[in-house]
Formats: structure tokens, C-alpha cells, sequence
């Protein structure tokens, strides 16, 4: 086998066993490798049946056939198991220099089973595996565990997966973390990890998979790289990091304020935008594995409350859900609780959005004084955000409560039309109202609320098409089409989270299937056109979607909070979503041109004063006519303005599922899945 090493390696951590598993050829052609191998294994295994905390629940890391090898991009690899916070599929992607450490042991992933009854951490090379005695590495924060193993293994260029207090007290949104600000952060995989007493799992090897055509992959990854030399998506990303987002986001209402209440916060990419951060705190830049876009940001804060050693700084998510979400703009604290969240090892999205669950609970005398021992949770307090994130991974008090994530707590203690999540996992920091594709995003998603397992966040904003899958572009505060663009935007984040390959990448490089069908045929030699690589995405969607039903998922939990889909109940936003929608029409010719000096002169105007200031150049446009018709009519509260500026979600939906043929039970048609050779899984949801 080419590109792959047809085997895992299985771990039983009850037994203190482990042994080589064989793959079958045939579940790598079907499945691809990453979270699809992943979701393959775990259907076969019947993973649904196990509680997500028990010792029976799987616990996978796995690689794609990209992972690891020298080409922008393939830094990343899946964590995979049944969430602890959702109760369903759960699945988490992480960059850093974990992946390429891993594929060299000569494995395409670890699975590991049971539970230790005392702390562990597994040392994986291409000599052998141990299951090592962690108990002195247990309490340790993610950063100090990194490096008291690498110095324990004597090799820097080991590489460390691991836990911290919140993954050891099984926080359910926990997160792994590796290169200390690379992070498998959703779903609660570092819950899981904690509950088999798993503190780490260290990988250092000297192996490389045999490619099908080197002379290929060496030509696509020369072009590759040659595309992102040309840019503008990687020069923002390069400049500001994915943080860029910050102030052309909140200008078209995509930037989550004040618990998704408030239109607009000038104060976002005033005081807490990449360009800020780049001009204030920025000591150098960090990249993943491979990677020419050196999109991390590494900073410091050397004085004050907040005061920090030089680490990995907040991205877009964490500067928003830590910041705007918390109507907080003190860019040293939200870098500070960054680093909290980074070092404790939890997901910042839903950290910050179950604390902004509390604030809004507390104002309503949901949660009282009692409940959060004196700590008075309010908006824009700085000095509280520390001391909230503390008690969260270590269990205490309103901590407790808030570990839980938002859908336990507010149906604990009310609150339910202000916990913002989808299938029990928070939404990340991107609005429906301002890109409608993102609510039929967040329904489908399997995981729950998700900007990951599709490209519509790219395609909504303009960035990408889908013109090569035969799908017209959607308009923007249009539903038409938009049920399509999301199932083709699904097409393209399944292959890559089963490749696997970072999706900035791809956007950046203008890459589309056909391009990860000529990487996937270099490496692996399967020989996919276009169309049987869509039956692969399709084949491993529906194997996730039918996973989540024998969890027990239906539709009525394909559902968006009413608050994200009606208009702000604070202020208004212009309708200017469609400005930047042209995006991918502007871009792309001028990354063909190749003219190197033409490229800088643009990248510098766009790095210097566009990126920076388009915040202010966009609200600029909410003056022309029909924009500021809109605005005044939302002002003086016209209803039929606020009406149609209501998503249209469930007309979406509807459409979305005859496209996917969904039945009222919210499963796959037996037909659908039999078509693609599912057989098997027809018989376990419809048998």
C-alpha cells in the first residue's frame, strides 16, 4: 500500500496491552483516512453503545494519507471518539508538529480503549510503544507537561499530545493540545483522554510512507506552494493571523458580541483585532509543520494584571468567544485567558461562550451569589475572566456548573433561549445573520455547531465556488441555492478532514477537489476522478450522519438558536455581506498573474492599509442608497424590514434535505446509503 502504512496501533489501557491492527485496503479507498477511517472503525466497533466517558469509549487519533508529509498544509490529524458534551460524534483537528511525528512511527493512528487506574502517558516510535507511569506529570498544565517530556524522552523533536486539570477533571469541553497552542479544541476530546487517565501520548519517529508518484506529489506541492507566494489570503493570514477576520467581520455583523445581542462593537477591531495585536504584542510569527503561511501568533505581555511570558497568542476564535462575546475589550486579558485556556487545556469557544451563558443568567437572577461563591459576573470585567476560566478546569464552585458547558447549565438552571449551541456544542464565532450559509452549517454540521466541517463560512463570504461540482453560486440574504453550496461546502471540509489537510491552505491556494484528488492519487495511487472522490466525502458524511442517529440524534436536534437567526436585539447592521461576496472573483486572477513585484506592491497596500482599515472602508458603504434604506428601516423597528432580514432557515433545511434525502426521522434513506455500497449501515439504522 502506497501513502498509507495499512495499520493502527491498538491500545488497551485496562490490559496495558497493545498490538498492530491490519486495515483493509478497501476501508482507506472508501473512507479516506482521518476522522473518516475514524468514523469506519468506530461504526464497525459500535462505539455508539458506550457512554462517552466509560473505558469502552474509542479513542482515536488518526492520519490521512497528506498527514505529515513536506507539503503546506499536511500538519494536521484527527482526534475522534463519542463527545462528552454532545452525547454523538465527536471529532477535532489539530495542527502543530504532532502529525508528521506520528505518521513517521510507522502507524496511521492510535486507538485506545479502556481506562488506567492510575496516570499514564504512551511513548510511540517506529522501534516499539510503552505504557509509561504519568502520575507525576498529573496537575501539570499542557505547557509544563510538553516540556517535562520532551526532556524526559531526551529528544526535542519528540512531539506531545496532551491533557491538562480540565482534561484530568473531565471538563466536557477539554480540549489536546500539542506545540502548546496547536489544539484538537472542540467536542471535549481531552474530557475523554482524562477519563482513561491518558495525561499524554508522546510520538517520535524516522519513517516515511512510500508514495505512489513522488515526481507528482513534488510538481502539485511546487505549484501549491507557488500559489500561496501570490496570495492575498495567505498574506492577510501571514500579517494578522486568522484574527485578520476581526475587523472586515464585524463590519458585516459576523463578530458574536455581548452573547450575540449586540449589531456592532467598534471597540473589537479598535482594541482587539490581529492589526492591533501585530502592532502591540506581536514578538514573531509560528507555523505548523510545512506550513509557508506562519499564520500563529506568538506575543507577550510584559507588564500589568495581565502579564504574560512570550506564547501563543489568541486567534479569531479565541479573540472573539474570550473578548466581543464577553463585551470585554482589554486585549491583554483576553490574551491572558487565552493562555489560561491553552494551559488549563479547554476549547476557548466554549469557554467563553458558557461564560457568557453565566453573565446573562446572572443578570437574569438565574445563578446567584451563592452559586458563584461572590464572583459577580458581569459584562466587560476583565479582572473576573482569570479567576471564571480557573474555576471551570478545576471543577469549583459556579466552575462546576459552567464545566458542564451551556446546554446542561441552562437546562439545569434556565436560560435556554440565550445558551447558544447546536446539538449540545457552542457556536463558534461566525453569524447566520451575516452569512446565512452558516445556519444550515451549524444544523447539519455532525458534531454539532461547527465553522469546520464545511466551506460554507469561505463560500459565503466569497472566497471559494463550487462551480467544479456543478453548483451555482448562492447570493448573499438569498435562500436559494443555499442547501446545495452547503452540501457541496461539505464535500470539500470531509476530504479534507479525512486527507488530511488544513483548510486555510486550501482557501488560500484557491485548491478545490480536483487538486485534492491529484494529491491523494500521488500519494496513495487510488486513481480517483472527480466524481468518485464526491463518493468517498458523500460515503464517509453519511457514515457520520447515521453514527450521530444511532446516538440517537433525530431532527429535531438540526436546529439554530431562534436568537442568531432574527435580527440583533441591540442596534442594527448594514447588509454588507454582499461587498465583500466578490471576493474570489477579485483574488484569484491576481494570484495568477505571478508578477512578483506587482504581488508585493498589492500585499503591502493590503497588509499595510486595507486589511487594517476595512473595518471603516466597509461601514463607509452603508451609505449607498439601498444599504442605508435597510439600516433605517431596521432602526425604526419595520417589520417587514426585520422580516426579511430573518434567516430563512427552515426553508433552507427542507430543501437541504431532500438534496441529502433525509427521512422524518432525521436518517439517511436506505436507498441513499445502499447507493453508495453502505449496506451495513442501512441495516443498523433501518434493519
Amino acid at each position: 500500500m502506497k501513502g498509507n502504512w495499512g495499520k493502527v496501533l491498538l491500545v488497551d489501557l485496562s490490559k496495558a496491552t497493545t498490538e498492530d491492527v491490519e486495515i483493509p485496503e478497501k476501508d482507506y479507498r472508501d473512507y479516506l483516512g482521518g476522522s473518516g477511517l475514524a468514523a469506519k472503525w468506530f461504526f464497525d466497533h459500535r462505539g455508539w453503545e458506550a457512554d462517552p466517558l466509560s473505558p469502552d469509549n474509542p479513542f482515536m487519533i488518526m492520519c490521512g494519507p497528506l498527514s505529515g508529509l513536506n507539503l503546506p498544509g499536511a500538519s494536521r490529524l484527527e482526534f475522534c471518539a463519542r463527545s462528552p458534551l454532545t452525547g454523538i460524534w465527536g471529532e477535532s483537528s489539530m495542527g502543530g508538529h504532532f502529525a508528521p511525528q506520528l505518521k513517521a512511527t510507522g502507524y496511521d493512528g492510535i486507538i485506545v480503549t479502556g481506562a488506567s487506574d492510575k496516570p499514564v502517558y504512551l511513548y510511540v516510535t517506529d522501534k516499539g510503544t510503552e505504557i509509561r507511569d504519568a502520575s507525576h506529570l498529573w496537575g501539570k498544565d499542557t505547557y509544563e507537561t510538553e516540556d517535562l517530556l520532551k526532556e524526559e524522552i531526551g529528544d526535542k523533536r519528540a512531539q506531545v499530545a496532551c491533557i491538562g486539570p480540565a482534561g484530568e477533571n473531565m471538563v466536557l469541553y477539554a480540549s489536546v493540545f500539542n506545540d502548546k497552542g496547536s489544539t484538537a479544541g472542540r467536542c471535549g476530546m481531552g474530557a475523554v483522554m482524562g477519563s482513561k487517565k491518558l495525561k499524554a501520548v508522546v510520538a517520535r519517529g524516522g519513517l516515511r510512507p512510500e508514495l505512489a508518484d513522488e515526481e507528482a506529489f513534488k510538481r502539485l506541492r511546487e505549484e501549491m506552494k507557488e500559489a500561496l507566494k501570490f496570495s492575498l489570503v495567505a498574506d492577510g493570514l501571514k500579517a494578522f493571523g486568522s484574527n485578520v477576520h476581526m475587523e472586515y467581520g464585524m463590519a458585516i455583523g459576523d463578530v458574536p458580541t455581548k452573547n450575540w445581542r449586540v449589531a456592532y462593537w467598534q471597540n473589537g477591531p479598535d482594541k482587539l483585532a490581529g492589526s492591533v495585536v501585530a502592532e502591540t504584542r506581536l514578538t514573531r510569527n509560528h507555523a505548523c509543520y510545512g506550513c509557508p503561511i506562519s499564520c500563529k501568533r506568538i506575543v507577550e505581555v510584559k507588564e500589568g494584571p495581565f502579564a504574560m511570558p512570550e506564547g501563543p497568542g489568541s486567534e479569531y476564535e479565541g479573540a472573539a468567544a474570550l473578548g466581543t462575546l464577553l463585551y470585554m475589550d482589554d486585549l491583554d486579558a483576553n490574551l491572558k485567558a487565552n493562555e489560561l485556556c491553552n494551559r488549563y487545556g479547554m476549547d476557548v469557544i466554549s469557554a467563553g461562550s458558557t461564560i457568557a451563558w453565566s453573565i446573562e443568567a446572572y443578570e437574569n437572577g438565574l445563578l446567584t451569589d451563592e452559586q458563584t461563591g461572590g464572583l459577580k459576573l458581569s459584562w466587560n470585567n476583565p479582572e473576573m475572566l482569570p479567576e471564571v476560566i480557573r474555576r471551570i478546569a478545576y471543577r469549583e464552585g459556579i466552575g462546576d456548573i459552567l464545566a458542564e458547558g451551556t446546554r446542561r447549565a441552562s437546562e439545569k438552571y434556565g436560560g435556554k433561549e440565550f445558551a447558544i449551541h447546536v446539538k449540545g456544542l457552542e457556536c463558534p464565532m461566525h453569524d447566520p445573520r451575516a452569512l446565512w450559509g452558516m445556519s444550515l452549517t451549524y444544523a447539519t454540521s455532525i458534531r454539532g455547531a461547527c465553522h469546520c466541517a464545511d466551506a460554507n463560512l469561505y463560500a459565503d463570504m466569497g472566497l471559494i465556488t463550487h462551480e467544479e461540482l456543478g453548483i451555482k453560486r448562492s447570493w448573499p440574504f438569498k435562500a436559494k441555492g443555499k442547501a446545495a453550496q452547503t452540501v457541496g461546502s461539505q464535500v470539500k471540509s470531509v476530504l479534507s478532514n479525512s486527507a488530511v489537510i488544513c483548510e486555510y491552505v486550501m482557501v488560500a491556494a484557491f485548491a478545490g477537489v480536483q487538486t485534492m484528488a491529484d494529491l491523494v492519487n500521488s500519494v496513495t495511487g487510488f486513481g480517483y476522478d472527480l466524481d468518485s472522490l464526491r463518493d468517498v466525502a458523500d460515503r464517509i458524511w453519511y457514515i457520520k450522519r447515521a453514527i450521530g442517529n444511532l446516538c440517537g440524534a433525530t431532527r429535531e436536534e438540526d436546529r439554530v438558536p431562534q436568537r442568531i437567526l432574527e435580527p440583533h436585539p441591540e442596534g442594527v447592521t448594514p447588509n454588507l455581506t454582499s461587498a465583500l461576496f466578490p471576493t474570489y472573483i477579485t483574488m484569484k486572477p491576481m494570484g495568477k498573474l505571478r508578477n512578483t513585484k506587482m504581488h508585493e506592491m498589492t500585499a503591502n497596500m493590503a497588509t499595510k492599509y486595507l486589511f487594517p482599515n476595512i473595518d471603516r472602508l466597509l461601514r463607509g458603504l452603508r451609505f449607498i442608497p439601498g444599504l442605508a434604506g435597510h439600516e433605517r428601516r431596521l432602526k425604526r423597528g419595520d417589520q417587514s424590514e426585520r422580516a426579511r432580514s430573518t434567516v430563512p432557515f427552515q426553508e433552507m433545511l427542507e430543501e437541504y434535505y431532500r438534496l441529502r434525502d433525509i427521512d422524518e426521522k432525521g436518517r439517511p434513506s436506505r436507498a441513499r446509503l445502499e447507493s453508495l455500497g453502505m449496506k451495513e449501515v442501512a441495516d443498523a439504522l433501518h434493519g
